[in-house]
């Protein structure tokens, strides 16, 4: 299986067990007279939507490469007038 078809499938279970969560919670409900929404949900639901988008793209691109000090050193003296 490539990184892609894994990313796919983790995408795929991680929607429909949102899905799952998200119809449990609305049926199990105790406040009848307050009842939830999938509206109620939607925050949620953009937040998983980054985990797959960009935080999922982003982990494709593997780890950062060791032999690059750029990461971990910040030069914060300024350069001199000429």
């Amino acid at each position: 299986m490539t990184d892609k078809d894994a990313a796919e499938k983790f995408a795929a279970g991680l929607t429909q067990r949102f899905e799952e969560l998200m119809r449990w919670a609305i049926s199990e409900w105790p406040y009848p007279n307050f009842p939830l929404m999938e509206s109620d949900f939607a925050e949620s639901r953009r937040e998983i939507s980054a985990i797959l988008g960009a935080k999922l793209a982003a982990g494709n691109q593997g780890p950062p490469s060791k032999g690059d000090d750029s990461d971990q050193y910040i030069d914060m003296n300024p350069m001199p007038w000429p």
